[in-house]
């Protein structure tokens, strides 16, 4: 009699736990939209010579915080008059150096990039949705942030939803010259900003998955 009633115990929370389990993945597929194709991203700031010529000084540091105009650098080099002039290399904007390749004393061109900057305060994740999931995302629906190496999820929200498909802007798009298409899925790339600020060790490229509420 014991034995009986330990089984029919042991098969109820088995059956109890299957039924959760399948809520939870239930709920899962109904309730969110979910990729892992997603990275933290925000807008990369190039730096550049206003003019060709010889780079006398850059003084910009990798992981300094610098502020729209200060001076970055100087460069030797001909004005719109035709006359020699030294001119100042400035921040364009807020923004930290993240990585230069400016050499001093050599040739550089101008709006050729010598150094490479991000605003950390303005940091955002591009999530690529499937295009069969992309009619279940809307501006303005809170978003789960689950960015690699951290341990805490970070809110955020829809922003962008974008209006072409990623291969749209390939450097090298697909070709059915030969006749034969295989169909394959789209992704859309869909912006996220956060809602509070990501931790200090956040950068540019960081893998990331999110969880976008449907409702």
């Amino acid at each position: 009699m014991k034995k009986i009633v330990l089984v029919n115990v042991i098969t109820i929370v088995i059956l109890v736990a299957i039924g959760l389990v399948g809520f939870h993945y239930y709920s899962e597929a109904t309730d969110y939209v979910k990729t892992e194709n997603a990275k933290v991203d925000g807008e990369q700031i190039k730096i550049a010579s206003p003019v060709s010529g010889n780079l006398d000084s850059f003084d910009a540091e990798e992981g300094k915080e610098y502020g729209k105009g200060d001076k970055l650098g100087e460069v030797s080099g001909k004005g719109e008059d035709g006359q020699s002039q030294t001119m100042d290399i400035k921040a364009p904007s807020k923004s930290t150096i993240v990585k230069t390749s400016a050499t001093e004393d050599s040739l550089v061109q101008a709006g050729s990039p010598i150094a490479y900057a991000y605003n950390f305060d303005d940091l955002y994740v591009t999530a690529n949705i499937d295009d069969t999931d992309v009619e279940d995302v809307e501006k303005g629906q809170a978003v789960d942030v689950y960015i690699d190496g951290q341990e805490a999820s970070v809110k955020g929200k829809v922003s962008q939803v974008g209006l072409a498909t990623a291969s749209s802007f390939s450097m090298m798009p697909s070709s059915n010259s030969n006749g034969n298409y295989t169909k394959v899925t789209q992704v859309v790339p869909v912006k996220i900003t956060f809602d509070s600020k990501p931790s200090t060790n956040v950068v540019p490229g960081m893998n990331v998955e999110v969880r976008i509420h449907k409702n």
